[in-house]
């Protein structure tokens, strides 16, 4: 099972970078290495900068076409098994943090995917900043949330944003440069995606493909 998922694994790892370095990066390094002693069994993390002596640490990395100085950087990591059927790459987690500085201190937004998450949306996007009417929501003197603690749902485990949504979005709000011909990599990267998760969701779902295809041949018969 583990050299099937690592089969995977490093192919999505090599999409994952082609994309990048396609779009808004340059010489960037995804890496896809087994994560040691994993509760949810073999997993391989994905990012940048990872090794066999630290396999689960991605380090973040600029966002920029050229030489000049990057106004923004992408902390970015996947979790990755294969599926209960021990035969498709799943996403246990992923996590893609944009922030201002090298160090990390300074987040405009992330992100998230958890699976199976209980106490709020398993894919979701947390914002960084501050919002009056979040203060005036707040109420209670001891209900005091900023807004990045707002777990905001983005299209649950099977409509959740891809790496090629996110590129897009900064790309589109002038937070980064980009490579000439990004919009074509990006809508590659995207379909290539939503079609993976369309036969996610079919295998997962046989009754309503059999409805569809039922509904269909009726409407043919009717035309």
């Amino acid at each position: 099972m583990t050299s099937e998922l690592e089969r995977q694994a490093r192919a999505f790892a090599q999409e994952l970078q082609k994309t990048l370095n396609g779009t808004v990066c340059r010489h960037v390094r995804i890496a896809a290495v087994l994560r040691p002693r994993s509760e949810a069994g073999p997993v391989f993390t994905l990012g940048h900068g990872l090794t066999r002596i630290k396999p689960t640490q991605p380090e973040a990395f600029p966002l920029r076409v050229d030489n000049r100085r990057p106004r923004a950087w992408m902390n970015l990591s996947f979790q990755l098994r294969l599926d209960d059927e021990g035969s498709h790459l799943a996403v246990h987690s992923s996590y893609c943090g944009i922030f201002a500085d090298e160090d990390l201190e300074t987040c405009l937004c992330q992100f998230d995917y958890e699976r199976g998450k209980d106490k709020y949306t398993s894919a979701h996007v947390q914002v960084y900043g501050t919002s009056p009417a979040l203060e005036a929501l707040n109420g209670r003197a001891d209900q005091k949330r900023t807004l990045d603690k707002l777990h905001i749902p983005v299209g649950g485990k099977r409509f959740r944003p891809c790496i090629e949504d996110v590129i897009e979005f900064l790309i589109t709000e002038r937070l980064v440069e980009a490579h000439e011909g990004w919009e074509q990599r990006v809508e590659e990267g995207r379909v290539r995606y939503r079609r993976g998760q369309l036969k996610a969701a079919m295998r997962r779902h046989p009754d309503v493909v059999e409805e569809y295809l039922r509904d269909r041949q009726r409407k043919e018969k009717r035309d």
